[in-house]
């Protein structure tokens, strides 16, 4: 329950000297009041994150009364947070986190508007921290070119997988999951239905395993077209086994044991260091996503082919054929089959 806090007039003012007047509360003080009633409008995990914004950053307001926070005395507060952003992590929480404090203290000091703590709210005269425009999260057709390049020069069987990422948009686990049987190279057709994860191993406690089951959603079930290089691809890493089963992982390493996505993972990000290029397995299926799209696929088309688990919500504009999400992989294997290796260098 809000404390029952006296009055005050105007921003900026303290109450009339008069023997019953009191201090508006301080920032810290209507924080910790507000606190205790945020926890019946929101959930408990925004809740957590307006805690632990406040406890990191809001120091310097805590011992301010109400009545004397200024739009001056805000605009200092947001630049020092902006500088303590970039001296502690470069590049990295900036200016999302000036915002985010921006509006933590909007909607605090605008329920202490509502409370008669204040006549008005300082933030009307501070503006909304601006955020540039977010930097691209797919690489370029150049930059896939020499990562594929790299990886496949490396000799390493995962690099198969990152063919797959690339050129079928699949998910990490997706394509660390397939079996033979999971691919018809007469046929030109992959069946997505089963991924690499860890599950709580029962013979041994605190510890994990790796297992392949089936993906969690129907939506992320699909049938997908091989086309260009990848046909060959696969074909040769099937002839270059002494014997396989159809029950064998596409990608595997000593013995046919399962890959650790997170060890690929950090595999794949230590070759594309070295190539200077940030690279993350979801980076691969948002650029697969990105150069369907600059070439002509419909978003529809698109949402099909990476299984997206909202599929639904587009097929209530249209409705997608399986002859067009094929056409929208062989857009993509178009455009990396004939990229020019000089474009790569």
């Amino acid at each position: 329950m809000l404390t029952n806090w006296p009055r005050q007039a105007t921003v900026g003012t303290m109450a009339p000297p008069t023997d019953s007047a009191q201090p508006t509360p301080t920032v810290g003080e209507w924080f910790a009041t507000w606190f205790q009633s945020r926890a019946f409008k929101v959930a408990p995990s925004t809740l957590g994150s307006n805690r632990s914004l406040h406890r990191l950053y809001f120091d310097d307001l805590a011992d301010i009364p109400l009545s004397e926070l200024t739009a001056g005395r805000i605009k200092d507060f947001l630049a020092k947070v902006e500088h303590r952003c970039h001296a502690q992590q470069p590049g990295i929480g900036q200016p999302h986190t000036v915002r985010h404090c921006h509006a933590l203290l909007s909607a605090a000091l605008r329920d202490a508007v509502d409370h008669e703590l204040i006549e008005t709210s300082p933030m009307a005269r501070v503006p909304r921290p601006r955020v540039p425009p977010a930097r691209p999260k797919h690489l370029s057709a150049a930059e896939l070119g020499r990562l594929l390049d790299a990886v496949h020069a490396s000799g390493d069987p995962r690099a198969l997988a990152v063919d797959l990422m690339a050129r079928l948009g699949l998910r990490r686990n997706e394509a660390l999951g397939l079996t033979w049987a999971d691919i018809d190279l007469e046929d030109r057709k992959i069946h997505v239905r089963f991924q690499i994860g860890r599950v709580p191993d029962p013979t041994t406690p605190r510890s994990t395993t790796l297992v392949r089951r089936e993906l969690k959603t129907m939506d992320s079930r699909r049938d997908l077209r091989l086309a260009g290089e990848l046909v060959t691809m696969l074909r040769s890493h099937q002839t270059s086994r002494d014997a396989w089963r159809p029950s064998d992982l596409v990608i595997s390493l000593h013995e046919g044991r399962p890959v650790d996505p997170d060890a690929f993972t950090r595999w794949l990000t230590g070759i594309g260091r070295a190539l200077d290029i940030r690279v993350s397995p979801h980076r691969l299926r948002h650029s697969a996503a990105t150069l369907m799209l600059n070439r002509g696929a419909s978003i529809e088309a698109v949402a099909k082919v990476l299984g997206h688990s909202d599929v639904r919500v587009t097929s209530v504009y249209a409705r997608v054929l399986d002859e067009t999400s094929g056409a929208a992989v062989e857009l993509l294997a178009g455009v990396l089959d004939d990229l020019p290796h000089e474009a790569r260098s």
